[in-house]
């Protein structure tokens, strides 16, 4: 009798701390979820905003451009017309940039990863070739260069605050 209480117990306790480690890790994940999908409405919200701003660079008349362009400026004019250009042309690409690390927010550092893996998918098949070949220098290259573009990887998910969070089990 004593030893089947004990058992039921043994099971009971068992199961408790079991669920109690699964709820834990379900709390996690929820939470890790709830952060996830907070920074991507507020990475959309930055989108709206920046792609409001592009919109009136873009429709913004270009001031003291004349109907005839630019042969009835005056070469004083025409350096001074492209200054403007210039300028309102790298305020622009800015606001792209914006764009794009914002529409990296929004994919998420999962989808980020599966676009960085089929990029050095290729690389790794040539790599294996070169492997295959002896090639030592352009295995080395390779190598170089697939350690550079991970490097830029990480770079850009630190930059953009996104964390890869590994599932319990899986090999990534």
């Amino acid at each position: 009798m004593n030893k089947r209480i004990i058992s039921i117990v043994v099971v009971i306790v068992v199961l408790v701390a079991a669920w109690v480690v699964f709820g834990q890790a379900a709390t996690e994940q929820r939470q890790r979820f709830a952060q996830s999908r907070e920074m991507q409405l507020k990475a959309v919200a930055a989108l709206v905003e920046q792609a409001g701003k592009l919109k009136t660079a873009l429709e913004t008349p270009i001031p003291g451009m004349p109907a005839g362009g630019f042969q009835s400026l005056s070469e004083e004019e025409r350096t001074k017309m492209r200054e403007t250009m210039t300028k309102r042309r790298e305020e622009q690409q800015q606001i792209v940039g914006a764009i794009e690390m914002e529409l990296a927010k929004v994919k998420g550092a999962r989808q980020l990863q599966r676009e960085q893996e089929e990029g050095t998918k290729e690389l790794q098949a040539i790599r294996e070739l070169a492997e295959k070949e002896q090639a030592k220098g352009t295995l080395k290259g390779i190598d170089e260069l697939i350690a550079k573009r991970q490097k830029a990887f990480e770079d850009k998910l630190a930059k953009l605050g996104l964390q890869l969070f590994q599932r319990p089990g899986s090999g990534q």
